[in-house]
């Protein structure tokens, strides 16, 4: 689709009219949304942590996977951070070309706010507070990591402890996400 959000909608959620509800959602969104771009911003090494459990044996049922966003408040701080360093960016002489001129700051964040990024509940108006703008906006963004890690669940060798000719290279075993594609990274790791 014209932003590639058909993806917050889970796999195993994906009916007729969840697709239909969520090109319903995108279709109210302002045209200039499809004329520009995003911003993103990475907070790398989050202290807040998570948790992520088998929930059977059935390796085609999805994991129940608890992410807790900013359960710790300085990850909380280091979003709002982030956040003033892209107003400054956005709102500079250098980046003026790139910007709608009847487009305010807070009507950019209300519009990103708006976009179908995650399946969060919205709230009115984030542009008021940077806090609730990284609330109603956070998302994991594809390259998942963490949770098969070396040292944890793997050795060394990538070896499953007490699973015996098992083996796991791939993003799972990452600490952190290398902030890029992890494409070449997991390559080199299967070598």
């Amino acid at each position: 689709m014209q932003i590639g959000q058909l993806s917050t909608v889970p796999p195993k959620q994906r009916t007729e009219e969840a697709l239909a509800q969520a090109i319903k959602s995108m279709e109210s969104l302002e045209p200039a949304v499809f004329r520009g771009g995003f911003i993103l911003e990475k907070i790398t090494g989050p202290i807040s942590t998570g948790h992520l459990a088998l929930r059977n044996r059935n390796p085609n049922d999805n994991p129940s996977v608890t992410f807790n966003y900013f359960s710790h408040p300085q990850d909380l701080r280091r979003c709002v951070r982030g956040l003033q360093l892209i107003e400054n960016v956005v709102e500079s002489r250098a980046f003026s070309p790139f910007r709608y001129d009847y487009l305010s700051l807070p009507a950019l964040l209300n519009m990103t706010a708006a976009a179908p990024v995650n399946l969060l509940p919205r709230h009115a108006n984030v542009s008021t507070s940077l806090e609730q703008f990284c609330r109603d906006t956070v998302m994991t963004i594809w390259h998942y990591h963490g949770g098969c890690q070396v040292g944890r669940v793997v050795d060394g060798e990538y070896r499953v402890h007490g699973v015996d000719a098992l083996r796991v290279v791939d993003g799972s075993t990452f600490h952190y996400s290398p902030g890029t594609n992890p494409q070449a990274t997991v390559m080199m790791l299967g070598r």
